[in-house]
């Protein structure tokens, strides 16, 4: 992740430690009245000890509270206290140093003040607390001299009290990688007559890397952008506008959630524009340390996501006779261009398991989704991925799909996609022991023409050595296997490092620096590299292992339905009670068996090794960018209980999406055990 990305992260986790003291509420002027309209990532606490007093009454409060988990809680601050550094870097502010002092809201705030420009604030009421505030600013101060930064004082107009500002010193990795970046590149003329070296180019102390502090009346701002401080200064006395309270997509967001939750108080509220924010962040990321190759921001800029506006909420702990409760709103106003034209959920209103659903499955999920409008758009993104920038990949793939001589010969969209309905449905499970292969996957798509879908399928894995037939109580199973053929298969045709075209016909890549240059052949992993695929009582099933397939088709033992499980019922019955009534989404957890592959192999310390769907998002998240590199744990495995200790403390939880005119709407829970 992204250095500048992982501190706003992580400094989510910190501020949630935040505690100490007794201060009574205090109503001072909310943090998104203070931080400009550029800000494009946003959290807050609206008052700290009533957060903590909240979390100590939940579950989960009372089992990092149990003494078998001092160890782990031991190790999760140190990882908070290494990922606040970032921001210690940034600001001089530690964890340690911010302890006891807000009096009312606290805010982080991701801000871009100029395109290809990120800065970072945070902004504390510290009415009751002044003495706290002014140790915290002492201590910072201690800690940017000791780190030869150079302090001065400067006045902001309208502002009674002083700013203090550090010029900081440029960190050694920094150093090095500036010397780096020199070493690599060819000095121009000039310098090579002064006999200027590349060491000895990067000057001591660096006039854009900057903190300030500012503690006036009751607010404590600190910032690394001089002009975003004079901003919250203005804003403070009542002198400027422009502020992220007044940004057409967060009030949105936020009149929406509240809409919901009714006159309380959220214990934390939060924001984020997407396509801001990564851009934020990669403006505040150093060139060397970007990912390589097209960046994830650019596809979804290209792809329309731009039409996201905004994405925010409220989360409240033992609230509202939950555990935890959260509300989202996405603000996509339309019209949608590109793949974003893919974003159609029907709302519906039954969303009832289907009567062979069994209870012992970890999560449940079914939405409403317009496959065939899906289908339709889909081209333009795969030409984004796949297509090296040109237009046209995605037609090639189907054009070689229904005409190549040696492959299925299917027509997609008239043979497979046309013959499958809206509703589909996700089931999650594990197998034991737990492994880093134990998570299982399926997918059931309801099928309007079972026989047409049933035939196009065995069209799409004819003669692929990778997939093998099986029979099983009658019912026709495709599972995938490894080829051990020592002839490679029949030309198929790739773009980029596309997947294959089917779900394990191998495709090849073009190679176009030279004209005339033969085709390469180009193994690529395959999509379900332990799947199997049927067709069965009105479904499309696609499992990621044969196994999950066979407990749901062939169980060895009568099984109770999900919908007769007590659990299931327990969060149907909340669901039921939500407003809006329809929904486009219904999901749900049951926690303690959904967590448990994760906390295990985190046990194991072989999270980063796991296939499981949550280790892979990690990776790409935490890890360093190199691909096939494996990235380090942060938590020491070692130090946590067995999950018996844990699983106790883990209740159901439900979800639902209601899709709306300018986005959707998502309300979630979990419920005591």
């Amino acid at each position: 992740m992204p250095r500048f990305l992982t501190c706003f992260s992580w400094g989510l986790g910190g501020v949630l430690l935040l505690c100490g003291g007794s201060a009574a509420w205090a109503v001072g002027r909310p943090c998104e009245t203070l931080l400009p309209d550029t800000t494009e990532g946003f959290i807050a606490i609206s008052n700290v000890d009533v957060l903590s007093e909240h979390w100590n009454k939940t579950q989960l409060g009372h089992l990092m509270a149990e003494p078998v988990m001092k160890p782990a809680s031991k190790d999760i601050r140190r990882q908070l206290d290494e990922r606040w550094s970032n921001i210690h870097e940034r600001l001089g502010l530690s964890l340690d140093d911010l302890k006891g002092v807000p009096g009312g809201d606290v805010g982080l705030g991701l801000i871009a003040p100029a395109p290809g420009k990120a800065a970072l604030a945070i902004v504390v009421d510290v009415t009751d607390k002044l003495p706290q505030a002014n140790e915290a600013l002492q201590k910072a101060t201690a800690t940017q001299l000791q780190r030869g930064a150079k302090r001065s004082e400067i006045r902001v107009e309208g502002c009674p009290d002083r700013v203090i500002r550090f010029d900081l010193p440029v960190p050694e990795e920094e150093k090095e990688a500036r010397q780096s970046t020199l070493r690599g590149s060819e000095k121009s003329e000039a310098a090579k007559a002064e006999g200027k070296t590349a060491a000895a180019s990067p000057a001591a102390v660096s006039v854009d890397r900057q903190a300030f502090y500012c503690l006036t009346g009751n607010l404590l701002a600190a910032t690394d952008n001089f002009e975003v401080l004079k901003g919250i200064l203005a804003r403070a006395s009542g002198n400027q506008n422009g502020s992220l309270a007044e940004r057409k997509g967060f009030q949105t967001v936020m009149q929406r959630c509240k809409k919901d939750s009714g006159e309380g108080q959220p214990q934390i509220r939060w924001f984020i524009c997407p396509l801001g924010y990564a851009e934020a962040a990669r403006a505040a990321t150093p060139a060397d340390r970007r990912r390589k190759g097209k960046s994830v921001l650019e596809v979804l800029r290209n792809q329309g996501v731009g039409a996201v506006k905004g994405v925010g909420g409220f989360l409240d702990f033992a609230a509202g006779g939950y555990e935890m409760v959260h509300r989202t709103a996405v603000y996509a106003p339309l019209p949608y261009e590109k793949s974003m034209k893919m974003a159609v959920l029907p709302n519906g209103d039954d969303l009832t398991p289907q009567p062979w659903v069994p209870r012992d499955i970890a999560t449940y999920t079914s939405l409403y989704f317009d496959i065939a409008n899906g289908f339709e758009h889909f081209g333009c993104l795969f030409d984004e991925l796949f297509g090296e920038g040109e237009r046209g990949a995605w037609e090639d793939v189907k054009q070689d799909l229904k005409g190549d001589p040696s492959g299925p010969q299917i027509d997609l969209r008239d043979d497979l996609i046309k013959h499958l309905g809206r509703r589909v449905s996700v089931l999650t499970d594990y197998q034991l022991p737990i492994t880093t292969t134990s998570e299982r996957l399926l997918v059931a798509i309801e099928a309007t023409n079972p026989k047409a879908v049933a035939v196009a399928i065995a069209k799409l894995v004819k003669n692929d050595p990778t997939w093998r037939r099986r029979v099983v109580n009658g019912q026709v199973i495709f599972e995938a296997v490894e080829d051990d053929t020592a002839a490679p298969a029949a030309p198929q045709i790739s773009f980029g490092e596309a997947p294959a075209a089917t779900p394990g016909r191998p495709m090849k890549k073009k190679k176009k620096e030279k004209e005339g240059e033969e085709e390469e052949e180009q193994k690529e992993h395959p999509l379900l590299p332990h799947g199997a695929i049927t067709v069965w009582k009105g479904h499309l099933l696609i499992a990621s292992h044969i196994d999950f397939l066979l407990k749901i088709m062939a169980p060895a033992k009568k099984v109770t339905p999900l919908d007769d499980d007590a659990d299931y019922r327990l969060v149907e019955g909340q669901i039921q009670k939500l407003d809006p009534k329809t929904k486009c989404l219904r999901s749900f957890s049951r926690t303690d068996e959904e967590y448990r592959p994760t906390y295990e192999l985190v046990r194991q310390n072989k999270m980063p090794e796991s296939e499981t769907m949550l280790a892979r998002l990690l990776n790409a998240m935490l890890g360093e960018g190199k691909k096939g590199a494996v990235r380090r744990q942060r938590i020491d495995g070692r130090q946590l209980p067995d999950y018996d200790v844990v699983r106790r403390y883990l209740g159901p939880a439900g979800l639902q999406v209601t899709s709306e005119p300018t986005g959707w709407f998502l309300k979630g829970f979990t419920l005591a055990k």
